[in-house]
């Protein structure tokens, strides 16, 4: 069964393949209600389907947007695009997306590759390690708006950002912490000096600093999971472990529980966890872990709300920093 065109919905409607597309793409020149009416009938009637490609490429935009993200199956990204995904669809738009592998290079494939295909907008959570060994195209070049979201868009960019709250979030979660009346607190991060999870680490210290303890016990791990499980153990088997630590990341926390249970130190009694992301595996933990984060709908479409004021305005668009809530469970003590 051939395709319906463009053509067999004017011959049914009456009227011109041109009316049908003004009709369709709501302009440029006006059609008269009758008409438009007639149009939209033949369309339904013969279930015709325009081509989006074909009409992005005339109009030079689309109703796509396309994302970015260093690792779709780790679960702060997982949820954080499902959040994405979800806004947008409700706003008519769906969305292409890319893992970066938390490589600047493929981020930037990426990045040009989804610009070249006339997205109409793009959402980039940028990799917190790695450098890129060359410029690229620079974003401002390559024709499209663009968010930063989760991670503020370099010193010196034009572009707007859609970033929690993490140093103040760092501190408010040490802070709980140190109210059970733990006093050896140490910060299970990452190898970044900058971005999210340093910010996170940044706020820790600020805690501790202020409550006159220590903020020098921090362990500093890389992406491989296993590696960072072999770490914490270490450390929970040295002379100076830890009472509680406070992760950066969910994921992190969730390692330090594991590296717990195998060296037989019990969850809160003898070691307490808190995380940072609200993640969903942090409520299916045991114990289930305390954690602080944003609910990630909202993040999810104040990111989309975002970009689609970029889309509008010629001028720049304030960052968006959002507040994050403690979510307490059983791990910190409570």
């Amino acid at each position: 069964m051939r395709n319906v065109t463009r053509q067999d919905v004017a011959r049914l409607a009456g009227t011109s393949p041109a009316v049908v597309s003004y009709v369709l793409n709501d302009g440029p020149r006006p059609v008269a209600a009758d008409t438009r009416s007639r149009v939209l009938k033949a369309v339904e009637t013969l279930g015709y389907r325009p081509n989006q490609l074909a009409r992005a490429l005339r109009s030079q935009r689309s109703n796509t947007i396309g994302l970015v993200v260093p690792d779709s199956s780790e679960a702060f990204f997982t949820e954080l695009v499902h959040a994405v995904e979800q806004a947008a669809f409700a706003d008519g738009a769906l969305v292409l997306l890319g893992n970066s592998g938390f490589d600047r290079e493929r981020e930037l494939r990426y990045l040009e590759s989804l610009a070249d295909m006339q997205v109409g907008g793009l959402l980039l959570v940028r990799s917190e390690s790695g450098a890129a060994k060359g410029a690229g195209r620079a974003l401002s070049e390559l024709g499209v708006p663009v968010v930063h979201l989760n991670h503020r868009a370099p010193r010196g960019a034009r572009a707007t950002s859609v970033v929690l709250a993490n140093r103040a979030g760092g501190r408010t979660l040490a802070e709980h912490v140190i109210g059970h009346g733990y006093r050896r607190i140490g910060c299970l991060t990452g190898t970044a000096s900058s971005g999210p999870v340093s910010d996170r680490a940044r706020g820790w210290a600020d805690a501790m600093r202020a409550a006159g303890l220590d903020p020098s016990p921090v362990l500093r791990t890389g992406l491989d999971r296993r590696s960072t499980r072999e770490q914490v153990k270490a450390w929970l088997r040295g002379p100076e472990r830890p009472e509680a630590i406070v992760a950066t990341a969910d994921g992190l926390a969730l390692d330090a529980l594991s590296a717990a249970q195998e060296t037989g130190l019990r969850v809160p009694g003898d070691l307490a966890v808190a995380g940072f992301g609200g993640t969903e595996p942090a409520a299916h933990s045991w114990p289930a872990l305390t954690t602080i984060g944003r609910p990630f709908a909202d993040f999810g479409r104040v990111g989309v709300e975002t970009l689609k004021s970029v889309q509008r305005q010629a001028e720049r668009v304030p960052d968006r920093v959002l507040d994050v809530e403690l979510t307490v469970r059983r791990s910190c003590g409570c």
